[in-house]
């Protein structure tokens, strides 16, 4: 709800009061209350844009370019790749498989299922098409882990 405080304040005023000396008194002593009002309204700006975003690739994006490159939008992510996985049983199977060959008794070899795969080392790889400064990598920092999904891993990168 937007407020125009000095069509508020004239409304407000009986036709024989509404003098500029009475005028300027009243939106003098209103002024702290509409600084606290202009004040709930920026809160709410922030609020509203912070709950309108998520931790989805896209969303997090829009986060980062809006705040460090606002007019080419060139920050994006990708997955990190990390090592294939090669299925030797269907994932309903969920028992270990150990193979050892014959000659050898004490080669042992455990495949695990690929639930229990830790692949690479980053789960995101965020690249930035310019040179951040100590800051503003720790601003970003701060955006990627108040949006990120809690276990995901990222790096960032220079183009």
């Amino acid at each position: 709800m937007e407020i125009n405080w000095n069509k508020f304040i004239v409304l407000l005023l009986p036709i024989k009061k509404r003098t500029a000396t009475i005028f300027s008194f009243i939106r003098a002593m209103l002024a702290p209350i509409v600084f606290l009002y202009n004040q709930i309204k920026k809160d709410e700006a922030e609020v509203n844009y912070e709950l309108a975003h998520t931790s989805q690739v896209w969303s997090i994006e829009a986060v980062l370019n809006d705040a460090f490159d606002v007019d080419e939008r060139r920050i994006y992510t990708s997955d990190s790749g990390g090592h294939e996985v090669i299925a030797l049983f269907p994932d309903d199977d969920w028992k270990e498989i150990v193979l050892q060959p014959d000659d050898q008794a004490e080669a042992v070899i455990v495949l695990h299922p690929d639930s229990s795969y830790d692949g690479g080392e980053y789960d995101a790889i965020v690249h930035v098409p310019f040179t951040l400064t100590e800051g503003q990598t720790y601003r970003m920092k701060a955006l990627i882990n108040k949006y990120k999904l809690i276990g995901i891993r990222y790096d960032i990168r220079t183009l």
